[in-house]
């Protein structure tokens, strides 16, 4: 009797457990396989990029911010790349996917940018004695490689005055969000991945403080 107890009290937290996964899978997960797997490169690969990279009659901008904003809700990844990138292949995603993934849905790849500009120029990159190559499967998720590939080519504005749509705000070399809007008033919408607030979350109406950004877009 108390086998046949233990054995339905485990089941059901089983049960409760698979259901939990699921939930979170299904409803707190980001379900675009191919931008969440960093060695995915997506169309537009190159600085010189059209106003609407992917020609689908939304300009970069617009696509960009409204990309940026579906990522609410998602769950962020406490692996952080870690284990062969196992949480951005769950569709859980750090800081800097979010403008990696609102630039590839727009068909700007940053991992493509990132992987070119590294063959021209690896001297720009902290590469770890190699665990931080393009080799490895979370070099496109780290923010200090963003920046440097932004810095080496000239795209990082430096404690800009005004934030502008699908610029990359640099919280140190460590953290990063993206702008999503700028209003009127000076202030500006953010969407920002961060292990603290546990899900992604869009900052509506913040006061700009400067700070370096990689301004991609023209």
């Amino acid at each position: 009797m108390k086998k046949r107890k233990w054995m339905t009290a485990a089941g059901g937290v089983v049960l409760v457990g698979i259901s939990l996964l699921a939930y979170i899978y299904l409803f707190h997960s980001y379900g675009g396989s191919f931008y969440t797997d960093a060695s995915m490169k997506s169309d537009e690969s190159s600085l010189e990029l059209k106003s609407d990279a992917n020609g689908n009659g939304i300009s970069n901008k617009d696509e960009i911010a409204q990309e940026a904003e579906k990522l609410a809700g998602t769950l962020y990844d406490p692996l952080k790349g870690g284990v062969n990138n196992t949480g951005g292949k769950l569709g859980f995603i750090v800081c800097i996917d979010v403008p990696r993934i609102a630039y590839g849905k727009a068909g700007i790849s940053l991992a493509g940018l990132l992987q070119e500009d590294y063959a021209k120029h690896p001297e720009r990159y902290q590469t770890e004695g190699g665990a931080n190559t393009p080799d490895t499967p979370y070099f496109y998720r780290r923010v200090r490689n963003v920046y440097d590939f932004a810095e080496g080519n000239g795209l990082i504005i430096k404690k800009a005055e005004k934030p502008q749509v699908g610029d990359i705000v640099f919280y140190g070399r460590y953290h990063a969000t993206l702008v999503t809007a700028v209003h009127a008033d000076g202030t500006y919408n953010e969407v920002e991945a961060h292990p603290k607030l546990i899900i992604v979350q869009e900052h509506k109406r913040k006061k700009w403080t400067p700070r370096d950004v990689a301004r991609i877009l023209k």
